[in-house]
């Protein structure tokens, strides 16, 4: 084992051992206006320790993580950001000038890059703007997320 994987192996286990945060499993479904949402990350940001983070399946669900996959969120109160975009399909374009053909290396054509929308309003993307608060209980959690606008 390499010394930087033997660092890295103590400090998670020295935590858990030595009575670390008390973290309960937590799982849910996220939508928009009805319709789950199918792509993204949401994270629960504790209060009074390191953030976990599950990724959003296509059916909308999330397991979270913080120390060990799906173990789920530090017991307490948490500010849930989501994040959550769809890129669409870049097209291929003549350059439009003589400057941009060179820095493209005398491409002939160019890609431009699909258009970036999100599939949540930007207010919950942030813990300075999320109005979504939660407490997380010592046991197993079902948090379900309905947003609107």
């Amino acid at each position: 084992m390499r010394f930087t994987n033997f660092i890295l192996f103590f400090s998670i286990l020295i935590p858990a051992c030595s009575g670390g945060p008390a973290i309960a499993p937590v799982k849910g479904k996220i939508s928009f206006m009805g319709k789950a949402i199918d792509t993204g990350v949401i994270m629960f940001h504790s209060e009074t320790g390191p953030a976990a983070v599950g990724n959003i399946q296509k059916d909308g669900t999330y397991v979270l993580s913080t120390l060990r996959k799906n173990d789920g969120a530090i017991v307490g109160n948490h500010t849930v950001t989501i994040q959550a975009t769809s890129v669409g399909g870049g097209t291929m374009e003549e350059p439009k000038s003589l400057e941009e053909e060179i820095k493209q290396s005398r491409a002939t054509k160019i890609l431009v890059p699909g258009k970036v929308t999100s599939l949540v309003p930007a207010k919950y993307a942030t813990t300075v703007t999320s109005t979504l608060k939660v407490e997380v209980k010592n046991q197993e959690n079902i948090l379900d997320f309905e947003l609107k606008d």
